[in-house]
């Protein structure tokens, strides 16, 4: 797969279809999970078609001689995560985790539970 970032709608269709119990959906199945105004059905189709062509996508047809097509990722939400973290680290902090951790202590002005937590979870090897 190619290096594509996520635009902040296409983040919201592979969401929808993370978060379904099934991890695929079809696209009315994609829009149930939109609040009020829901999106309209071609704009949804579109964004899975742009989706299909990044890689993140894979389509299959329902079958029932239907028309309908079902779409699943082809990465968990993790592994999209983990791609996207590794990049901003070693893009913007030389690759340094130290630097990139430092970075958010100080600028979300983490609370002293919060570091205290970090610093646990660091003894533990990250568990």
């Amino acid at each position: 797969m190619k290096q594509y970032t996520l635009t902040r709608s296409e983040m919201q269709v592979m969401n929808a279809l993370w978060s379904m119990p099934a991890g695929k959906g079809t696209v009315a199945e994609i829009i149930e999970h939109y609040e009020e105004p829901k999106p309209a059905y071609t704009t949804i189709a579109t964004f899975v078609k742009i989706l299909i062509n990044k890689g993140f996508l894979a389509a299959e047809k329902a079958g029932n001689g239907t028309r309908l097509f079902i779409y699943r990722p082809l990465l968990s939400k993790d592994e999209y995560t983990r791609r996207v973290m590794k990049d901003v680290k070693d893009n913007f902090f030389g690759g340094s985790a130290s630097s990139f951790l430092s970075f958010f202590v100080k600028e979300e002005q983490m609370s002293d539970d919060e570091i205290q937590k970090l610093f646990e979870m660091i003894e533990k090897g990250g568990e």
